[in-house]
């Protein structure tokens, strides 16, 4: 998928894996593979805003934790389900997902 030298402080790459559509995000020396979507209403995170461990979601600014992926806003994501993410595989400095995981 991708070396991890190249992983850096706002690090924000789609890609897609077996059909679905995946981003590998780095913030606050947290690095996730998630899903490019949403839990709120399955809008695009790609474009989203990565600070201080954290993703925002463009389309209604709701942030997620990075390292658990719960969103923050207490009451007012009560609903909001967190980030799907996938486990992350190095291998000879190269980052990787099972397609099993997928």
């Amino acid at each position: 998928m991708e070396s991890s030298a190249l992983l850096k402080e706002g690090y924000l790459r789609r890609f897609k894996v077996a059909g679905r559509d995946l981003l590998l995000v780095q913030s606050a020396g947290v690095t996730r593979l998630i899903e490019n979507r949403c839990p709120h209403d399955g809008s695009p995170l790609a474009k989203g805003r990565l600070l201080q461990g954290c993703l925002r979601c463009p389309k209604h600014g709701i942030s997620f934790l990075l390292d658990s992926g719960q969103p923050l806003g207490g009451d007012v994501v009560s609903e909001v389900g967190p980030l799907i993410s996938f486990e992350l595989l190095e291998q000879d400095g190269r980052l990787g997902i099972s397609i099993d995981d997928v």
